[in-house]
């Protein structure tokens, strides 16, 4: 069966290093960073996907901090990530990640991206790129 793209959506926020003053990531708290709408039409199968794509930009300032990446759909977590950064030869990092959301109901749906930090004593900050962006197909066999 062949599968049908049904609806796109996107951000960037940061096309390059450098481009944003650099975003603090916070201890204890989700910082958003990126968030895009989708729309699926009334009539989208329900047997749909929609593969979520992420890029950011990320650079330890002191210590080996760790950082947790979340996407939200509507407010609800789908997918979460953790990644581990030097400060030292490797200070910068650009983080990708993928994920699917199965399933999704016709209608205009809200993905956030948020990252945190895990250590107090860690420091961390996105300095870009940031981008966000997915695209829905259906129906999936």
């Amino acid at each position: 069966m062949a599968e049908n793209i049904l609806a796109y959506g996107d951000t960037v926020p940061a096309s390059r290093l450098g481009a944003i003053p650099p975003i603090v990531i916070p201890f204890g708290s989700q910082q958003p960073i990126a968030s895009f709408l989708i729309t699926l039409d009334a009539g989208t199968p329900l047997n749909n996907r929609i593969e979520l794509n992420a890029t950011v930009g990320v650079g330890a300032t002191l210590s080996i901090p760790q950082v947790v990446f979340r996407i939200f759909r509507d407010g609800n977590l789908i997918f979460s990530t953790r990644q581990g950064l030097q400060n030292a030869n490797e200070q910068f990092y650009t983080v990708r990640m993928t994920a699917i959301d199965f399933n999704v109901q016709p209608g205009t749906h809200t993905y956030s991206l948020t990252v945190e930090r895990l250590g107090m004593a860690d420091t961390a900050s996105v300095a870009g790129p940031i981008t966000f962006g997915g695209i829905a197909f259906g129906p999936v066999a």
